[in-house]
């Protein structure tokens, strides 16, 4: 069963492993985008102050759900402050869509953020961002969110390919055991899917995984969060009977780590599970054969 730990957990982890050659950015595309992974990163520590900075002295925030309106690094820190107190640790997941110059000074953000925590639903948002350069940094000078409309009750669903993935799911061996939960969630607009790993009836390990459809991209992707602190993305494709899931993690030390997994459905109540093309900051990883997954029945 150790066999498929060192495939970031389970049968779980998309992301795209191999992207489109990025086009040259320039420098300052360049310094907002690392900007972004810095704001990312402080929200993910739960540090309110570092957050705060990354907004110009007159940056604005607007709350897509009360409507409220923050200005300034002060108060935005301050919300952030009671958000970050009152809640459970939540992780954030961007997904910037464009970066635009609009001249030397300003530039425009666009992209989808997703507030995943261990007590609540999913928040998802698209958002518009916009960046000001003030003593040669790049500074966020307004952000506005909009929390994604539901889907229309009569509109075809496109995860409903995966449906019959819903149910509990145990892959045993002798001396440990990794049980997966999927369910339905927000409206039948999302999928999740929870996971323990077990050593001799002691856990060691579980996390959370949401998969949706991307309107924009016109396919399934999925988000991956670990207790150990790693997390990963994905992208889904169908292929005859089976998904193939091209992934790319990051793991709790930092590394980076990529791979493509393949799961084939052999029936309602049995799926195989098989991880290859795998490497971790470029080092090769042995693939993981076929695992063969059976949906657990009630006791």
């Amino acid at each position: 069963m150790i066999r498929y730990l060192a495939g970031l957990a389970i049968l779980l982890t998309a992301a795209p492993l191999l992207a489109d050659e990025p086009a040259k950015q320039s420098p300052d595309e360049a310094a907002i985008r690392k900007a972004i992974e810095s704001y990312v990163a402080a929200f993910n520590r739960g540090d309110a102050d570092a957050v705060a900075k990354h907004f110009s002295e007159t940056g604005t925030y607007v709350d897509p759900v009360t409507g409220e309106r923050e200005v300034g690094r002060e108060a935005i820190a301050k919300a952030l402050t009671e958000r970050f107190a009152a809640g459970a640790k939540s992780k954030l997941v961007v997904d910037v869509q464009s970066v635009r110059l609009l001249d030397d000074q300003v530039a425009l953000e666009e992209g989808t953020a997703t507030v995943v925590s261990r007590t609540d639903a999913p928040e998802v948002t698209t958002y518009i961002a916009v960046h000001v350069k003030k003593d040669g940094k790049w500074f966020l000078d307004s952000v506005r969110e909009t929390a994604l409309v539901e889907p229309e009750e009569d509109r075809s669903n496109p995860l409903d390919e995966l449906d019959w993935m819903i149910g509990r799911w145990i892959d045993a061996a002798e001396e440990s055991t990794v049980e997966t939960v999927c369910s339905w969630a927000l409206n039948d607009s999302f999928m999740t899917r929870s996971f323990t790993v077990a050593i001799e009836g002691r856990p060691i390990m579980s996390g959370t995984q949401i998969i949706a459809w991307d309107a924009a991209q016109k396919r399934i992707r999925s988000w991956i969060f670990d207790t150990d602190g790693s997390f990963g993305e994905g992208t889904w494709t169908h292929e005859d009977d089976r998904w193939v899931i091209r992934t790319t993690n990051t793991l709790a030390d930092g590394r980076k780590g990529t791979g493509l997994q393949i799961i084939t459905k052999v029936d309602n109540d049995h799926f195989t599970f098989q991880s290859i093309g795998r490497q971790v900051d470029g080092e090769i990883l042995p693939d993981i054969e076929p695992i063969t997954i059976v949906r657990k029945t009630n006791d």
